[in-house]
């Protein structure tokens, strides 16, 4: 878990974003107050937060696309301040639209390969692999501007492929994106945080915010909590919940609560809080189901309790 504070020693071979203390307003809106997080390399780091959190701001200080007012920020190795030097090795793909609407999208693909010097063979192998990855091989000689919002954004995912980068920044890249599409986009993140690639991503879907090695949780230009989604569960005191049917529930909850366990009777349904699986048998050794279902909880469940915990 992270508290915020990120005082020890940094390695910058481990870590592709290092960012301590940030801070940067927009006239009297303060919009990072004291950001301090570390994100390794090779992993998925998924940035939750209500809207006006940081998010977007934070993303675009790594991309060196705005001057913080305070802070120490590195991006792969380099003071932010020297991001040019690393640019080549970075991927942005921002919520705005970024491509030319009057170009093809084989154009398009092939003005992002040239900025980063791909060309000949490379470029047309490198163009086919990615159209074909997002599923847009069969409208290559379409204009742009005519796409529907979903083929746009898949588009612009493949423009910020083209050239591999290391560290990739992602601002909602699946936003109408089918629930197939999804899935192969996220099994291909997959595959680049195992090659080494970093992917930082910005999402309000939590099924994506789910699949992240880890999530940190901003608010009100702050990092709250930061860890794996089930470290994050367990922060907001949540607990799997056993839901029995049973002939006598007010019973069996006096039953359990003797035995140490967290029990109450819900709508004439037994619910027992599970603070570890294997406390289940000891459950079942103490009541007789008719029947029974294990719900797990969910990082939208604990982000809203988070949520509740700031707000009080």
């Amino acid at each position: 878990m992270n508290d915020g504070e990120n005082s020890d020693p940094v390695s910058f071979e481990e870590y592709s974003i290092v960012a301590q203390g940030l801070q940067k307003s927009f006239g009297k809106l303060k919009v990072l107050s004291d950001l301090s997080v570390k994100i390794p390399r090779g992993t998925t780091y998924c940035l939750l937060g209500p809207n006006g959190s940081g998010k977007t701001t934070f993303i675009r200080a790594v991309a060196g696309l705005l001057r913080l007012d305070g802070g120490d920020l590195s991006v792969l190795g380099e003071p932010v301040s020297n991001v040019c030097r690393v640019y080549p090795r970075i991927g942005y793909m921002t919520q705005h639209k970024a491509l030319y609407p009057d170009l093809t999208l084989q154009e398009n693909m092939e003005f992002y390969a040239g900025l980063y010097g791909i060309e000949g063979a490379r470029m047309s192998e490198r163009i086919s692999e990615l159209l074909e990855m997002v599923d847009l091989a069969d409208h290559s000689q379409r204009i742009t501007g005519a796409l529907s919002g979903g083929m746009y954004q898949r588009l612009s995912l493949a423009c910020t492929l083209i050239h591999e980068p290391d560290l990739l920044l992602l601002d909602e890249p699946t936003v109408g994106v089918d629930p197939i599409l999804r899935e192969a986009f996220w099994r291909f993140f997959d595959d680049l945080a195992e090659k080494g690639s970093t992917i930082l991503i910005t999402t309000h879907l939590m099924d994506e915010a789910e699949r992240c090695k880890i999530v940190g949780y901003m608010r009100a230009g702050r990092m709250l909590a930061e860890g794996s989604p089930e470290e994050l569960k367990r922060l907001a005191g949540l607990q799997p919940i056993l839901k029995l049917s049973v002939k006598e529930p007010e019973a069996s909850a006096t039953r359990l609560a003797a035995g140490g366990f967290d029990a109450s009777v819900v709508e004439g349904e037994l619910h027992v809080a599970i603070e570890e699986h294997r406390k289940l048998k000891e459950v079942l050794d103490l009541v007789e189901p008719l029947d029974l279902r294990l719900v797990e909880p969910t990082l939208g469940d604990a982000f809203l309790r988070l949520a509740e915990e700031v707000q009080r």
